[in-house]
């Protein structure tokens, strides 16, 4: 019987979304996410994903943390365009 309540204890687990922490673009005010625990840091790249879901990856360029927010100036990978996304704590 523990092995039922374990196997079905990972189902729900694994079934449920991912959870993901939302941005604004300041440009443009367009919504945007990213993963839950995705670590900012200088020169990573990282997977932001638009209204649409589509995923776009970015290079990190510099960070900025206030006590309200996270700013992150990117550099998209494959078009070269760079954006500045707030990230509200």
């Amino acid at each position: 019987m523990r092995y039922v309540t374990a196997l079905l204890t990972f189902l729900v687990l694994a079934s449920s979304p991912a959870m993901a922490m939302d941005g604004i673009v300041t440009d443009t005010g367009d919504e945007v996410t990213v993963d839950d625990g995705t670590v900012f840091t200088e020169g990573a790249i990282i997977a932001v994903f638009d209204a649409d879901g589509t995923e776009h990856d970015m290079q990190i360029m510099r960070v900025a943390d206030t006590d309200d927010s996270t700013t992150v100036d990117l550099i998209d990978s494959e078009t070269g365009d760079a954006e500045t996304i707030e990230f509200m704590k």
